[in-house]
């Protein structure tokens, strides 16, 4: 019951005292809710008894028939949903490079055929949308993950393989945090070959089963395309400096010369081990006379006191005292982050203004030391490609450097 027959009810009762509220309901329904008729009705209903009850039996007996008209239920039928033939359809393959096109880009004759049942074409907030997330193209390998690999090795380059999901929203998220990255995507252009294969897919289903992927996507793997050994993996959201810093280390040499290099060592171990067993076969006394016959050489005087006069130095540096860190209401325009890395796995992130010079850094990284860790250190920018030593002579500010929004490494000398 409404609102406003609650107060004509309320209305009626206040007037016709004595009476009850069904009785007030079946003289405000026999004037259609208008409060002024109904009570008129009242008053004839006390003039005339016999009238008001022949009245009411009128009412009650509309009121069961409206009551009683109930709509008879539907028909029942019987159909077919869909044909037994549209079971063994074979499902189309579509590329998501070619989802994303056919979102963002219009058609051929878009503007020639335009009719009534024609789509209207993506917003420019979908059109941002499929930008942001669309893979990355540019970087991407056209080929297979064979191809990949024997283009790598032919061109003495990483192999990364990003194993993806079209229906994980964490593998878009990778398209546009990761491989958007621009420090990323310049590391990758320098050294690696960068290929993007989907699990569903006959490429995609051959390396989880070959590397044995148990996570979920988005997964990415350095492979070394000589051995296809997995040199690293990662899995889920990636931190972009944290990628960066990882790549650091295959940067400098390519699968060749790491191939060299572990051929290298390996033949040195070798040649210790065989040296090491030769040389306990050699008798008791022999030994004893080769190591007396070692000389501990002798450097002099000279250079004993130059080597206490540079840990005299090296104790006695001092650096700049480092400023306050720039807050958020300063200008953005000049402001620059850096992010440094300690040898024992720390990182620590700082602002400086623009126009401060670089000295600081070292004030910085000097602070953020334990007392018994504190001794000469050099820091290195990590760049694609290769690694530039930091010199703390110049007297250049972050801007003119080129350090702003880099990342810094700390090594002991």
């Amino acid at each position: 019951m409404r609102d406003d027959q609650q107060k004509l009810i309320s209305s009626f009762m206040e007037i016709a005292i004595g009476q009850t509220k069904d009785t007030t309901i079946q003289f405000l329904k026999a004037t259609s809710w208008n409060l002024e008729e109904a009570i008129n009705l009242f008053i004839i209903h006390r003039e005339n008894q016999p009238l008001c009850q022949q009245n009411a039996t009128e009412l009650h007996r509309s009121d069961y028939q409206e009551e009683e008209h109930i709509r008879p239920p539907l028909p029942s039928i019987r159909d077919t949903l869909y044909d037994s033939s549209y079971m063994y359809q074979t499902p189309v393959q579509v590329c998501p490079e070619e989802i994303w096109d056919a979102e963002s880009e219009p058609s051929e004759d878009s503007d020639t055929d335009v009719g009534p049942d024609s789509k209207p074409e993506p917003s420019e907030e979908s059109r941002r949308l499929s930008s942001l997330f669309r893979a990355p193209l540019k970087l991407l390998f056209q080929g297979t993950f064979e191809e990949a690999k024997s283009t790598s090795s032919r061109q003495n380059l990483w192999l990364l393989v990003n194993l993806q999901s079209t229906t994980e929203f964490a593998s878009h998220m990778l398209n546009r945090d990761l491989w958007a990255n621009e420090i990323v995507s310049q590391a990758i252009e320098s050294s690696f070959i960068l290929s993007q294969v989907y699990d569903d897919t006959t490429e995609g289903k051959k390396v989880s089963t070959f590397y044995r992927i148990e996570s979920a996507p988005p997964v990415v793997l350095l492979i070394d395309p000589i051995t296809g050994q997995n040199m690293r993996s990662w899995s889920g959201a990636i931190e972009a400096h944290g990628f960066v810093e990882d790549l650091m280390k295959y940067m400098d040499d390519g699968p060749h010369q790491y191939m060299a290099s572990s051929t290298r060592n390996k033949r040195m171990k070798t040649d210790k081990i065989s040296s090491e067993s030769s040389q306990t076969g050699m008798p008791e006394l022999a030994r004893n006379q080769t190591i007396s016959h070692i000389v501990v050489p002798s450097w002099g005087l000279e250079f004993e006191k130059s080597a206490e006069v540079k840990q005299e130095e090296e104790t006695c540096l001092r650096y700049p005292d480092l400023t306050e860190e720039p807050n958020g209401d300063c200008d953005r325009s000049l402001v620059c982050s850096l992010c440094v890395r300690f040898p024992d796995g720390r990182r620590k992130q700082r602002k400086f203004l623009k126009t401060e010079p670089i000295q600081l850094l070292w004030s910085f990284c000097y602070s953020q030391m334990v007392e018994s860790e504190k001794k000469a250190f050099k820091l290195v920018q990590a760049i694609p490609g290769a690694s530039k030593t930091l010199e703390y002579g110049p007297n250049a500010t972050f801007d003119q450097s080129g350090l702003a929004n880099s990342m810094i490494s700390i090594t002991w000398e």
